[in-house]
């Protein structure tokens, strides 16, 4: 069978932003998948990830069965350096002959090796540059138009950015496929209190929590969010805080002048003590009223997705690709409508038993419909005819 490398700088980088959870959920489907073959003796592929010489220790800890690793002989920063450049050397002289996929908008240089699938996230880069880091946006927009001419499929994340990639960059419809992020279920299910109180003790929470889950960049919206919360009555502020969980991105000085402005005012707004670490995550989840989203723009939209699992009533922005993501379990308003979010939060403290009830009926049966191995699958299916 084929052997498979995957790009995994994204995967041992020491932020471990939505790519690298991508690129973990990717790979033990693709685990899973292997496992159940060999059970039934059939023939497998062999999938082996490209890592830094001094990530080994860490990509280990990810427990895989079935994955290999091919060290690479630089330390991360400096590859890193050198992909973001595009002064690598063509990586299959050092990894060998096989097909090569690259899960992070933008591939390596191959000497005589197909780039059989290329995943790109979304296009907020090209079509949102407002909301981006423009050192990133510049590397992006050349990188991404370089990797689409050479690569056999482009995996999207969602339908809704597989028809923005074919028509904005023109790309044969049956060259773009999808293979969608999900949660894994062993990890995101509704936690009971016990462990919810030992969590918001660790992390330095105290009492109800409205949530706002995401990095904090301008592209997530937070400033339509902070200003919603601080419309609500001041009796339920003082009582309910605003829970802001998510590492700080670019473009947010206005943001902190804003939050230290309202919270020097008496807001409720509040941040955990230290980086929320991800088997955590449930429980902070869990222990919400609910999980407010007024992204501006998603390629998919992991947050809601992970709250609904937890069974916990969101509110979401209706644009892009949310709505595909929480179905109608979820409810969906315009990004740019403070007074319909305010309206819509104070209806969910209002009714947050009967809504809470319903959520933890209806959120996982939409998280459901989304899984890993089905994501592995189709790549795999895809790649499978690449010589």
């Amino acid at each position: 069978m084929k052997k498979i490398y995957v790009d995994g700088l994204g995967l041992v980088e020491g932020h471990f932003s939505g790519v690298g959870q991508y690129i973990l959920g990717i790979l033990r489907g693709m685990d899973q998948l292997i496992d159940d073959a060999k059970y039934e003796a059939l023939p497998v592929p062999e999938v082996v990830v490209i890592i830094p010489r001094d990530t080994v220790k860490k990509f280990k800890k990810f427990g895989f069965k079935h994955i290999g690793y091919k060290k690479f002989p630089l330390p991360f920063r400096y590859m890193a350096a050198l992909w973001h450049r595009n002064w690598l050397p063509p990586i299959d002289l050092w990894c060998g002959r096989g097909i090569y996929i690259f899960p992070r908008f933008v591939d390596m240089r191959l000497a005589f090796s197909p780039s059989a699938g290329l995943v790109i996230f979304d296009l907020s880069y090209e079509l949102h540059r407002q909301y981006s880091d423009e050192i990133n946006a510049k590397f992006l927009s050349s990188g991404v138009r370089r990797s689409i001419k050479k690569t056999k499929k482009v995996i999207a994340i969602s339908e809704y950015s597989r028809k923005e990639l074919i028509e904005f960059y023109g790309i044969d419809k049956n060259k773009v496929i999808v293979a969608t992020p999900a949660t894994d279920p062993k990890l995101f299910y509704r936690r009971g209190g016990d462990e919810i109180d030992e969590v918001k003790r660790k992390y330095g929470i105290e009492g109800n929590y409205i949530l706002a889950l995401s990095n904090l960049e301008p592209r997530k919206n937070f400033s339509t969010l902070i200003e919603a919360y601080c419309r609500l009555p001041k009796s339920i502020t003082d009582k309910t805080a605003l829970l802001l969980v998510g590492v700080s991105g670019w473009k947010t000085d206005e943001l902190f002048k804003d939050i230290l402005k309202r919270v020097g005012s008496g807001y409720n707004i509040i941040r955990p003590a230290k980086y929320v670490l991800d088997n955590d995550r449930p429980a902070i989840i869990s222990g919400a009223k609910m999980l407010v989203y007024p992204s501006h723009y998603e390629g998919f939209g992991m947050p809601p997705l992970e709250a609904l699992a937890c069974g916990l009533p969101v509110i979401c922005a209706d644009n892009s690709s949310l709505p595909e993501v929480v179905g109608s379990a979820a409810e969906l308003i315009s990004s740019n409508d403070t007074d319909a979010l305010v309206v819509k939060m104070m209806n969910y403290l209002d009714n947050i038993d009967e809504l809470t009830k319903k959520s933890i009926i209806d959120g996982p049966k939409q998280a459901e419909k989304f899984s890993w191995m089905k994501s592995a699958e189709t790549i795999l299916e895809a790649i499978k005819d690449v010589k």
